[in-house]
């Protein structure tokens, strides 16, 4: 029976060899990230019975039945990495090898490698999830690789927008109507005209007397300012090149186009009877006497800067001044906003400050009201907004007092330094302006114009097919001003907010409790692009450990069942943060204490029972 005592020793000593093996590598990796400790499980091995009685049966020792792993939560680390995640609750990331093999992990140090793919902390294992929608919603039902898109987002062109706004209630409404006589010439630039350019290809139209023929031009520089140029000669559409001579624009050089209606030389602009009409004849080019200081963008406005009026009386320098084109077509009639640059001494006319387009029906003829005020009676406020090509774009909003009553605005929109279209001007007659775009209650409140439609490069701009930057279709922008007010107080804008926005490209993540990982991009706007999957078993302590924090599935763990995280019985996910090891090192102490007491028993009974033996047999001896 002797002999029985020492194996029965022996098993204890490699039974508390293996728990101490275990407590080292507990402590080994107590800084190992989303590591999990384990236990030894002590079994005791088949008795022997002596007498062929169970109070009779001799123990043969132990042995380590199995080795469990505890998944309990370790502690959160916070980190500066965005991509860093750790699991607060059940779960495990699912990555996949180069190989396809699938792993399991709670250690969350991932990042981004050379091809867009998140990776574990190996750098070789590809983190699995779910691709979303720009709502944030799955688009499949199988997780695949995360990678992610580092290209640029396509652009939105700009739909709605939303003004938040008071305007003063001590404006008082304008008084000034005058009404408007003779023509005024004006067009657009039909293509770009750069820097140094002389000669500009435009659609002008011109009916007037030879003396009021421009020699002068205002020239948009497509942010709501204009330059004055001298005009050294214009050419129609028939070839004809017109000069000025004796106070008279003249044909210089006779065109050779067919009908044309000019036959010599010395002919003056007015000699046809109808000359420069729309009906028979435009202008399509202007040379200028000196060359352009910026770059011009195509359907930019070119005009006259002289209005002629029959009542300058109460307009100064500096005034503001709204114009309302006479033409008896609805969609040519108009309303613009412009500032006086001065007023001439003699004569009934003012000089613009800014170029105005001309309409596609022939020359421009102010009809009706021409109202004017201090320019602080008017209110402006700008925003930017995007075309189809992500071009930025400002559009001021312009609020002018109406001559009708107090609480009642004109609203004037430009978008790129070119006049919008307004939609409360489809029904404008060919005499008179509308009383009102906006009107106020005693209250304050808006009761009228709450929602303005507004169409950059205007419907009668002359071949107008798009923006002046080339892009694919012209703007229409719905604009609410459910939220402006009229209280006595400093007109101020609150809240100007638009919906489009420029090409940007990926600049940084953040990922939810839910694992979505949503990117933030250069042009401030942020989307969805995948959703990390998370893996459950029925008996993660049967997961094999496979090195580098990975566990694989095994017979005893059960198959994955495969979810988002905070659904079901899934934990959630905290971003820029890690899962410590949770080895605690005091119960390891303890532990290895209770290992090796038990580790120097058996090592007594061994010594012990050997001391027996050598007794035994000198006795026999």
């Amino acid at each position: 029976m002797g002999v029985n005592a020492l194996f029965t020793a022996v098993s204890g000593l490699d039974s508390n060899q293996t728990y101490l093996g275990v407590i080292g590598n507990n402590i080994a990796n107590s800084n190992t990230i989303g590591f999990k400790s384990s236990n030894p499980i002590f079994e005791n091995l088949v008795s022997q019975t002596l007498s062929g009685t169970s109070n009779s049966q001799e123990g043969l020792g132990t042995d380590v039945f199995s080795i469990q792993q505890q998944f309990t939560q370790g502690a959160m680390e916070n980190t500066s990495n965005p991509l860093n995640m750790a699991v607060d609750g059940n779960g495990f990331f699912i990555v996949q090898a180069p190989n396809g093999s699938t792993y399991y992990t709670r250690n969350g140090t991932f990042s981004e490698n050379a091809k867009g793919q998140i990776v574990d902390s190996t750098g070789q294992n590809v983190v699995m999830g779910y691709a979303l929608n720009s709502a944030g919603i799955a688009t499949a039902g199988t997780p695949s690789a995360i990678t992610l898109n580092t290209g640029a987002i396509a652009p939105l062109a700009t739909t709605t927008a939303n003004l938040t706004a008071n305007l003063n209630s001590n404006i008082s409404p304008q008084t000034t109507p005058t009404t408007t006589t003779g023509t005024f010439m004006g067009g657009y630039l039909t293509s770009n005209a750069t820097t140094g350019s002389s000669t500009l290809d435009v659609a002008m139209t011109y009916n007037g007397t030879p003396g009021n023929a421009p020699t002068s031009l205002l020239i948009g520089n497509g942010d709501g300012t204009s330059n004055l140029y001298s005009v050294l000669s214009y050419t129609d559409n028939y070839g004809n090149i017109f000069k000025q001579t004796g106070g008279q624009w003249t044909v210089s050089t006779l065109g050779v186009g067919a009908g044309n209606p000019y036959t010599a030389t010395g002919e003056t602009i007015n000699d046809q009877t109808a000359p420069l009409n729309i009906t028979s004849t435009n202008i399509t080019s202007v040379t200028l006497s000196s060359s352009l200081t910026s770059n011009i963008l195509e359907n930019t406005a070119i005009s006259q800067q002289n209005l002629g009026i029959t009542n300058t009386s109460g307009i100064f320098s500096g005034s503001d001044i709204q114009i309302n084109t006479n033409d008896s077509t609805a969609a040519n009639a108009y309303q613009f906003l412009n500032t006086v640059a001065n007023v001439p001494s003699s004569g009934n006319s003012v000089n613009l400050s800014n170029a105005m387009p001309i309409l596609s029906g022939g020359s421009f003829t102010a009809g009706g009201q021409v109202i004017s005020g201090p320019a602080n009676d008017y209110y402006s406020t700008t925003i930017n907004v995007y075309d189809s090509l992500g071009n930025s774009l400002p559009m001021t909003v312009t609020f002018a007092p109406s001559p009708s009553a107090s609480g009642d605005w004109n609203v004037y929109y430009n978008i790129n330094g070119t006049a919008a279209q307004r939609s409360s001007f489809s029904s404008i007659t060919a005499t008179s302006a509308p009383a009102y775009d906006v009107k106020f209650n005693s209250n304050g409140q808006i009761t009228s114009g709450i929602s303005q439609t507004l169409t950059d490069v205007p419907n009668y701009v002359t071949g107008a097919t798009g923006l002046p930057d080339g892009a694919a279709q012209p703007l229409s922008i719905a604009l609410n001003l459910t939220n402006l007010t009229q209280y006595a107080a400093t007109s101020a804008t609150t809240a100007f907010t638009q919906n489009g926005y420029a090409t940007g490209t990926l600049t940084s993540f953040t990922v939810d409790q839910n694992g979505r990982v949503s990117g933030q991009f250069s042009n401030g706007q942020t989307e969805y692009l995948y959703q990390v999957a998370l893996a459950n078993f029925i008996s993660p302590t049967g997961l094999t450990s496979e090195g580098n924090s990975l566990y694989a599935q095994t017979f005893a763990s059960g198959q994955p069942a495969v979810g988002v995280a905070n659904s079901g019985n899934f934990g959630y996910i905290t971003d820029s943060a890690l899962e410590q090891s949770n080895v605690d090192i005091s119960s390891e102490f303890t532990n290895m204490i209770v290992a090796q007491n038990a580790y120097v028993a058996n090592s007594k009974v061994l010594t012990t029972e050997n001391s027996v033996l050598t007794a035994l047999e000198s006795s026999v001896q």
